[in-house]
């Protein structure tokens, strides 16, 4: 069991450290964790506890199996290394951080290794005989990096709300997301996160947790990820709740299994290698070094047709046949703002993405922006608010609760304006996280506390709503009032209604 960063030195920025406490324990069986506590106190963390054998040798590519604890005490009080991955998540970090203004050197690469499978638990201190609702945390990254305890993840702070938080690893690109014709399935980064949510019903009474109030949250490819779980045999009945933030993109396309497994074949070309032990004998850097030129037009996705995910999600959503599983999902105003290069032209898009009767409509939605804030609101639209309205659309019309919000807070200041309420902008809400380089300013505490009362409140009854906060009405597919998260909260239409009305005119059309 590998063990690196502990969580005194990763909260020294952070308003609750880790104070001198009695050590919590947990007991796993025969097996003894002992943890260290937060929050001064209230809150017991557990950090770097295995779900799963390592993934390694002849381990590699294939389903996680149970982890076999030793007898007696075991340390938990620091985390793991994190699932191998080149700098793709460091550097994303390291220019948010100088677009505010920080120091990037401030940004700090984990250790990796293909021996990650890891999660950490944070619970309250003093739980009573109440079992407490689960909210299982899974980290986005482009399916290519990310790790579970990247500062705005910590979960001491929704912990001391009432709740066991759980974030958890996955494997990562060609490690987690590599399709082959000589594997019998594939999708190993969705079955890791299976795994974690069977690892939280084996151990719900040792967590204190209710294993029938289990809610998976995810943020960008974590959300995607997620969403899978839908349409998973393997993961029925393991969750009961949804958190969706800011993805879309797999709920209307998946690559085919096919595609996967031609992609895994050129890996092994590129590898100049006779078969899929060949690839296995590779060390994990040359594997992610090659992988990089193999997928780089494609990136690491999920793929349909396999037994892991038989169907796409889209089929499924078309025929009514998703569970009613409830769901809280939204994304934020200006996701595509810091992606944009400076050679992207609004003409382009337009001829590029819609055919020629769409575009004077499609002018007259972002009339009034100039032309970035108009590409980054198409974009938006295309890639995280239209597909995730389809999702909540889809889920109402089976009876499930489901919630919409649009994320729009912008940090006071001349640099957060240039950055907008960007992607990934709402984590250190929902954590309170804030970063010491992040501007915050009382309205963002005070939005700190409502967002985390609507997360908290919606893991335990699957409903937001709850004590004096502004009511937040349930999405219906017709009126489609969702709720502004600013600095004023509100039900209002989102602003990118008509553009989604838009884009499902054009898909009609093309599928027609």
């Amino acid at each position: 069991m590998r063990k690196c960063l502990s969580l005194l030195a990763l909260l020294g920025g952070l308003a609750s450290p880790v104070v001198a406490a009695p050590v919590p324990e947990l007991v796993l069986g025969e097996a003894r964790f002992q943890g260290v506590s937060a929050q001064q106190g209230a809150v017991d963390a557990f950090l770097g506890l295995p779900f799963a054998q390592p993934p390694v040798g002849e381990l590699r590519w294939q389903s996680p199996r149970p982890p076999e604890y030793p007898v007696g005490k075991l340390a938990a009080d620091a985390f793991a290394p994190a699932c191998f991955q080149g700098d793709h998540i460091t550097n994303w970090y390291r220019g948010v951080v100088e677009g505010f203004g920080g120091n990037p050197d401030e940004v700090m690469a984990p250790a990796v290794s293909e021996d990650c499978l890891y999660l950490n638990v944070w619970r309250p201190a003093e739980r009573g005989d109440e079992t407490l609702p689960v909210i299982v945390y899974v980290h986005g990254g482009s399916n290519a990096g990310g790790w579970s305890y990247e500062p705005n993840y910590f979960g001491h702070e929704l912990a001391s709300r009432g709740a066991v938080v759980i974030t958890v690893a996955y494997r990562l690109g060609p490690f987690g997301f590599f399709a082959h014709p000589e594997l019998a399935n594939s999708n190993f980064g969705l079955q890791d996160i299976v795994a974690a949510l069977r690892w939280v019903r084996t151990w719900a009474p040792e967590l204190g947790a209710d294993s029938k109030r289990v809610t998976v949250m995810g943020e960008s490819a974590g959300a995607s990820n997620i969403s899978m779980l839908l349409v998973m045999p393997e993961a029925n009945l393991l969750f009961q709740r949804l958190i969706h933030q800011s993805a879309g993109w797999a709920i209307r396309e998946l690559p085919s299994l096919e595609t996967g497994q031609q992609q895994g074949l050129a890996l092994q070309q590129a590898a100049n290698v006779e078969d899929l032990a060949g690839l296995r004998a590779l060390p994990a850097s040359q594997l992610d070094t090659l992988a990089k030129a193999v997928y780089a037009d494609s990136g690491f996705d999920p793929v349909a047709g396999d037994t892991v995910v038989p169907l796409p999600l889209s089929d499924q959503l078309a025929a009514d046949k998703l569970p009613a599983i409830d769901l809280l999902i939204g994304s934020n105003a200006d996701e595509w703002k810091i992606y944009l290069s400076a050679d992207e032209t609004l003409d382009t898009w337009l001829q590029q993405n819609l055919p020629e009767p769409l575009h004077d409509r499609a002018r007259a939605a972002v009339e009034g922006l100039d032309e970035a804030q108009a590409l980054d609101r198409l974009i938006t639209a295309g890639v995280y608010v239209c597909p995730s309205m389809d999702l909540a659309e889809g889920l109402a019309e089976v009876g499930a609760n489901t919630w919409v919000y649009y994320f729009s807070r912008v940090r006071p200041g001349h640099k957060a304006e240039g950055m907008g309420a960007y992607h990934g902008a709402e984590l250190p809400y929902v954590f309170n996280t804030h970063d010491s380089w992040l501007p915050t300013a009382a309205e963002d505490r005070a939005l700190t506390s409502a967002m985390m009362d609507y997360w908290m409140n919606f893991a335990r009854s699957g409903n937001p709503n709850g004590d004096d906060k502004p009511s937040w009405p349930a999405f219906k597919p017709i009126a489609g009032q969702v709720m502004q998260l600013d600095t004023q909260i509100s039900a209002i239409a989102h602003p990118s209604a008509s553009l989604c009305g838009i884009l499902k005119e054009k898909d009609a059309a093309e599928g027609a």
